[in-house]
């Protein structure tokens, strides 16, 4: 008598937890947490590579970090809506586009709007490819620096106008 207790309550405790069996666990999915794209272009490592823009048309900003896995250097092309930039990365080396001066990784031809993702062009040493990439504005503090031209807050929500307070 006992064990068949003690079975049943075994199936009972499958039929209820069944699903922790054959469902998919969130938790062994590897992907990037980043608010940019993740890439590899053979020994190009792209990593949160995103452009920065806004609403009104400017040019965008490159924002993220590429780094070389190869011993040689490499030459690596970028180029979106009709502009185009490139970066010499040396072997086993990095370059962090936010913090490039001499050519500040900006894009004139790219007019898309923030919340848009824009057709990238990547070429490396003769290796090519396209990736759909991001455009974010300011709206996060952290890219507020990189915007093209600066950034400004959007306008809070009007206020209540006399008419839709006095029909309260």
């Amino acid at each position: 008598m006992q064990r068949s207790v003690a079975a049943g309550a075994v199936l009972l405790m499958l039929g209820v937890s069944g699903c922790s069996f054959t469902a998919e666990q969130s938790t062994t999915t590897q992907y990037a947490a980043s608010d940019g794209i993740v890439k590899d272009l053979g020994p190009v490592l792209m990593r949160n590579i995103l452009i920065v823009g806004r609403d009104d048309e400017t040019a965008g900003r490159l924002v993220g970090t590429i780094f070389n896995s190869g011993d040689d250097p490499v030459n690596l092309s970028i180029s979106a809506g009709g502009a185009s930039t490139s970066f010499t990365i040396e072997g086993q080396g990095q370059i962090k586009l936010e913090d490039e001066t001499s050519d500040d990784a900006s894009l004139e031809g790219v007019d898309d709007i923030p919340g848009s993702l824009v057709d990238v062009d990547f070429e490396v040493n003769g290796d090519q490819a396209t990736f759909e990439v991001p455009v974010l504005d300011g709206t996060l503090e952290e890219y507020r620096e990189f915007v093209p031209g600066g950034y400004t807050p959007r306008p809070s929500e009007p206020a209540a106008t006399e008419e839709a307070s006095e029909g309260e």
